[in-house]
């Protein structure tokens, strides 16, 4: 049943989850895969990637085929296929340096477990210092509000007859309202596998007036089931392969104008605590988002 003011999801009969080798001479599609045995293989997902403008731009960047090129795009219509959180330490200000500078010392790729880069130690994320609010330090160098590690989310996505994942890492400053909508998604009783969804950027700002994206996902109707069930045995599969993908910069996007929205000079010790507009996620638990 609906809920009183709910609107129940219509079914979407023409959305397609596309298959790149689905009809291929068989030929063909056995040449290709004993050439693709010729290359090395690390393990990974092979993902177009969509950016988040700074300064509070209202279009996606969406690669396309052409190498690094991308289109705008000001809506993008999708199902999420895979969604996992992640978390990231750069102990420079972000920014800084290039080449290995741009993978974080410390990563973890569920936000629960993180591994040094330079010894192999494992520690727990929820424990360790830098996951604690107030660690952060901006491009000034000067101490902020934030946590020195951030915590992201990456979406794996698929649009309508499109064979290519697309890959959007949710930045700390829109995190925690899509881990809300994501958990509502769910507790309505349908998995996001099963769901085509808009996703979209409102420009807003913080107190301090710096303007940033703010990523929002609604919902816009059901996939057909024939879909459903592909997207459900490709979920599956990106699960068994995802921490290959290794974390860049890359997933922090548009650092330095989000890194000055989350961070604020440090008060003075003196000063009464002013809670920040906005904060990164509070970690979820496995119950909160069944992922």
């Amino acid at each position: 049943m609906t809920k009183k003011n709910e609107t129940a999801l219509a079914p979407v009969d023409s959305f397609a989850i596309a298959n790149r080798y689905e009809g291929m001479d068989p030929e063909l599609l056995d040449e290709l895969k004993d050439q693709l045995d010729d290359l090395d293989d690390d393990g990974s997902i092979d993902c177009r990637t969509i950016k988040i403008p700074a300064g509070g731009g209202t279009s996606f960047e969406v690669q396309n085929g052409n190498g690094d090129d991308t289109d705008p795009a000001k809506t993008i219509d999708a199902v999420i296929i895979f969604t996992h959180r992640l978390n990231g330490y750069w102990p420079k200000s972000l920014g800084d340096g290039d080449g290995e500078d741009k993978i974080p010392a410390c990563s973890s790729m569920d936000g629960k477990t993180g591994v040094c880069r330079e010894t192999g130690e494992v520690r727990s994320c929820e424990n360790c210092p830098f996951n604690e609010y107030g660690t952060a330090i901006d491009n000034r160098g000067d101490l902020g509000r934030g946590k020195a590690c951030k915590n992201m989310r990456r979406l794996y996505l698929m649009q309508d007859g499109d064979p290519n994942f697309y890959l959007l890492s949710i930045p700390p400053t829109s995190i925690r309202d899509v881990n809300k909508q994501l958990k509502k998604i769910i507790s309505a009783g349908n998995p996001y596998t099963s769901l085509i969804v808009t996703l979209r950027l409102e420009k807003t700002a913080n107190q301090g007036g710096l303007p940033y994206s703010k990523v929002v996902i609604e919902q816009k109707g059901l996939l057909p089931p024939e879909a459903a069930a592909k997207a459900l045995i490709m979920r599956r599969q990106i699960k068994e392969q995802y921490k290959d993908m290794a974390i860049t910069l890359d997933d922090y996007t548009s650092a330095p104008a989000q890194e000055a929205a989350v961070h604020q000079q440090t008060p003075s010790p003196d000063a009464a605590p002013e809670a920040p507009e906005f904060v990164e996620a509070v970690p979820m638990s496995d119950s909160d988002l069944p992922l």
